[in-house]
């Protein structure tokens, strides 16, 4: 399989998984292709995710909230990368109603 995309390409992708860099690359990239919108939507919802269970549960599991959010990130990091394509079908959903 030839892959036509940059290794800067596969680094951006990557990049999503880190907090906050997600919500930079959605305002100050100019041309954002499909693949990197996807993973920018990802790492934001994988965030967003973070913060509301980390608030809900307990001072207790709150260190297997954080653990869970890195061993995802660190994942998707990975896949990005790699350009392996991952699919989060009810994140996918929800923003393709939202276009509609």
């Amino acid at each position: 399989m030839e892959n036509n995309n940059t290794n800067w390409d596969n680094i951006k992708n990557a990049l999503c998984y880190i907090p906050f860099v997600a919500v930079v690359l959605y305002f100050i990239e100019q041309n954002k292709s499909q693949q990197l919108e996807k993973h920018i939507r990802y790492g934001i919802v994988l965030f967003i995710g973070y913060i509301i269970l980390s608030i809900l549960v307990s001072f207790l599991f709150n260190g297997l909230v954080v653990l869970a959010y890195i061993w995802a990130s660190i994942f998707l990091w990975y896949k990005a990368y790699i350009w392996e394509d991952v699919q989060i079908d009810f994140i996918d959903n929800f923003f393709n109603k939202k276009e509609k």
